[in-house]
């Protein structure tokens, strides 16, 4: 059995066969299944699993996208991500944001409120209604 599976998005290949397929951004370490070995596994890499025969298969962006789809939405999303990323030059593994966007963003954390019943009573009323809520009125 594969070690983090939950890793792996489900792809169907060209034959019909489900088999379990993640992208890596930066190079990683894959472990090999019934082994105590680990594969290294390049940048811009697919690593694709079949479970029938519990093997592991490597393969280019291009050669992924002309052999497999995805089975479901969550897949169909994660390849869209994993596409437009490359497409973008962008990899999720860098973290290259200064503190000014960090400030503007921390003001959009949520934040708890304490509201008096009536307070309540009216934002109840309000989201009955179907207006717009400002949480900074109440």
């Amino acid at each position: 059995m594969l070690k983090n599976s939950y890793l792996y998005q489900s792809f169907v290949n060209t034959y019909g066969a489900e088999v379990l397929a993640k992208y890596c951004f930066e190079s990683e370490l894959v472990d090999i299944p019934h082994t105590e070995m680990f594969l290294e596994v390049d940048a811009g890499m697919w690593v694709v699993f079949t479970q029938e025969t519990e093997s592991i298969d490597l393969t280019f962006h291009e050669d992924f996208l002309d052999n497999y789809s995805p089975v479901d939405k969550i897949a169909s999303n994660y390849l869209e991500f994993v596409t437009d990323s490359i497409n973008s030059d962008y990899s999720p593994f860098v973290n290259n944001l200064d503190e000014m966007l960090i400030e503007s963003v921390e003001e959009f954390v949520e934040k708890e409120i304490s509201l008096t019943f009536k307070q309540r009573m009216r934002l109840i009323w309000d989201l009955i209604l179907g207006k717009k809520i400002n949480i900074s009125k109440y």
